[in-house]
């Protein structure tokens, strides 16, 4: 499972739904982040206010799951994604594109509960908490 970064932040926020969600991953072992959502969460740290804390807090949760890259695959399919959904006038922001891109070429859900976006995705399967 591609886990989404607003996932990610609920989880470092404490969220009771996100929490069993995560506990599942944990079993599962099959949790994984795009890099733009470790990026997300970099640009998070460097604007609050406690960037040391905030830092701790990311590196922990970042820490044991896997990271997958925006591969050349991943660049293509986010292109095409981005296009139809234009096309649809329906656009999405460029890291949501990549991410959910990210899941596809993984054949990999996404885990968000931003679904408005992601479901507007051709063939993404998104798991909502």
């Amino acid at each position: 499972m591609i886990l989404d970064t607003g996932f990610l932040i609920d989880l470092l926020a404490g969220d009771p739904d996100a929490e069993v969600v995560a506990d599942e991953l944990d079993e599962s072992g099959r949790a994984a982040v795009s890099v733009i959502t470790v990026m997300e969460l970099y640009e998070g740290i460097h604007l609050a206010e406690r960037t040391d804390q905030e830092h701790r807090r990311v590196v922990e949760l970042l820490d044991g799951i896997n990271s997958r890259p925006v591969t050349g695959d991943v660049a293509t399919t986010a292109g095409e994604v981005s296009a139809v959904l234009s096309q649809r006038g329906l656009p999405v922001g460029v890291e949501d594109v990549l991410i959910g891109s990210t899941a596809l070429v993984a054949n990999e859900p996404v885990v968000t509960r931003n679904v408005r976006h992601f479901e507007r995705i051709d063939g993404l399967d998104v798991r909502e908490y």
